[in-house]
């Protein structure tokens, strides 16, 4: 190892059964350097990292890990953080049930004596968050489960950082956060490199490797494909370098084709109303929950067949809780009046969402779109298991015919190209190879209208662009699609409308050829103000 090497992983091999994930791999990176790794989904990155943290131990994998010039046997995450290592996982890794404080301060407790000092804990934790901005937005004390994706992506990095680690790791930090808080993230990393600390930064937003790197290496199949330096390279021989052929996609604004349907919306929201879910033991938090009684107020909105609509806000903006609430889940209560193909809708649960031809693509992947524990056709079959077109006679006993089941898991397989067995646990999975068994599970039972939140969240470029075609093949078969992302690109590529949330309310909506980065922003950040449908945002 080169004396100026902080980390280096050397022909690191790994299978999971008949899965050969890492071939080979090896990862390089200088004191003080910030490394990108590329790659697709199954590439082997997370796979790598997880033997970098002592998550897969050692004599799990062959190579070697070296830390400091030193020959490290990691059997376990407390191996690697005595190691100086700490790591920021993509799957979140918090624990529901704790506090955002216990989760902060989970192993550096303050107290004596075996007792931990309450007010001590939720003191160093509020500090914490103030270091990041969100003292006044995160209650301490509330259980971690209660927040959002993205607040507890927030809650995982803030955990990480405060830590005193040589090296610092992070897989798809930024996939729940807002601009602002990569900014933040952003400024934060290049402030411990200026103080020498090493970062792994794993990403698929190339605009961030590019921005923050200093070199990236691509995997590709789990082997070292190349290692690039980022003022010599361009994101055009990154991409090639992953996939191993040009990919062609790009942001594209759209619009309709054709006129809208004289028929009625396939979705028609009158006069939402969402009530906020009660907090309590933070002030200030307690006192915006009684200025703001609502997470959504007055919102009016329809989709129709053949349509993409694209849902953009801050973070807290609504996005996530007005596709939710649409799919029966709003936990505090709703009001308003929903129509689904013009008929009067009761979405008070799941089930009645489902009933009534919705399909619902959540935010937490791994928390709410798969059973983990299940293989991919078990997950593919799930929402269709009482389906007597689908799953035949049996349905009417509460029986699965494993024969009927097998037949749905290969069709979808098949059908979005999943990369894996029918009879391998879901899990072992990628990421995008995940969410394409999410969806496939829902287009079996060909819904009406489809709900898609961040779709794309820690997916690959090629995976990416092959759920765009999806859903754009989707949307000129006639479903309705509603989908919420950060990803302006992504909605620039997708929607022919754009409804800007903000603080529960639509601030402004957009044409998909009028749908600019910045007259997004503009209506986000509440700089200007916008007329309705297409028109030009002006100050």
């Amino acid at each position: 190892m080169s004396a100026d090497l902080a980390l280096e992983l050397v022909a690191i091999d790994k299978r999971f059964g008949g899965v050969h994930a890492l071939r080979g791999a090896h990862l390089a990176v200088r004191r003080g350097e910030i490394m990108g790794v590329c790659g697709e989904n199954g590439a082997g990155k997370s796979t790598l990292l997880k033997i970098l943290s002592g998550v897969h131990p050692f004599g799990s994998y062959a190579g070697d890990v070296i830390v400091d010039g030193r020959v490290r046997q990691l059997h376990g995450p407390a191996d690697a953080r005595r190691a100086g290592i700490a790591v920021i996982h993509q799957e979140l890794t918090l624990v529901p049930e704790l506090s955002v404080a216990e989760n902060l301060m989970l192993g550096r407790e303050p107290g004596r004596f075996g007792m931990v000092d309450d007010a001590a804990l939720e003191r160093l934790a509020r500090a914490d968050l103030a270091r990041f901005g969100f003292a006044d937005e995160i209650d301490v004390t509330a259980p971690v489960m209660t927040l959002g994706i993205g607040m507890q992506q927030v809650v995982e990095i803030v955990r990480a950082l405060p830590q005193d680690a040589r090296v610092l790791v992070l897989d798809e930090p930024t996939a729940a956060l807002t601009a602002r808080e990569t900014a933040m993230l952003t400024r934060w990393l290049e402030a411990l490199r200026e103080r020498g600390t090493t970062c792994v930064y794993v990403s698929h937003k190339l605009d961030e490797v590019f921005a923050l790197c200093d070199r990236v290496t691509v995997l590709r199949d789990g082997r070292t494909a190349t290692v690039l330096d980022i003022r010599e390279t361009t994101p055009h021989e990154v991409v090639v370098a992953m996939v191993g052929r040009a990919v062609e996609g790009h942001a594209r604004a759209r619009s309709r084709s054709a006129p809208r349907a004289a028929k009625p919306p396939v979705l028609e929201v009158k006069n939402l109303h969402v009530n906020r879910v009660k907090t309590s033991g933070h002030a200030g938090r307690a006192h915006a929950d009684r200025a703001r009684p609502f997470v959504l107020s007055g919102v009016t909105l329809a989709v129709d067949a053949g349509e993409i609509v694209a849902v953009c806000g801050a973070m807290g903006s609504g996005r996530t809780a007005l596709l939710s609430s649409l799919f029966g889940c709003a936990r505090a209560g709703m009001s308003g009046s929903i129509f689904v193909g013009g008929a009067p809708a009761n979405l008070r649960s799941p089930i009645n969402a489902i009933r009534s031809g919705i399909a619902f693509l959540p935010e937490d992947r791994k928390g709410a779109g798969i059973v983990p524990e299940m293989t991919v056709g078990q997950n593919l079959a799930l929402p269709s298991l009482a389906s007597l077109d689908v799953m035949g006679p049996w349905a009417r006993v509460g029986l699965v015919d494993a024969v009927a089941e097998s037949r749905l898991a290969d069709r979808q397989i098949r059908s979005l190209r999943v990369h894996g067995e029918a009879s391998a646990l879901v899990v072992t999975l990628s990421g995008g190879n995940q969410q394409k068994v999410v969806l496939g599970k829902w287009l079996e039972r060909r819904p009406k209208l489809l709900l898609l939140d961040e779709p794309t969240r820690g997916v690959d470029v090629g995976a990416r662009e092959e759920i765009y075609t999806i859903l754009e093949d989707l949307a000129e078969s006639g479903v309705a699609i509603l989908v919420a992302s950060s990803d302006l690109n992504e909605v620039r590529r997708l929607a022919h409308r754009v409804l800007v949330l903000r603080d529960g309310r639509i601030t402004g909506e957009l044409d998909g050829v009028d749908a600019t980065e910045e007259a997004i922003a503009a209506l986000i950040t509440g700089a200007v103000g916008v007329a309705r449908a297409g028109s030009q945002v002006h100050a």
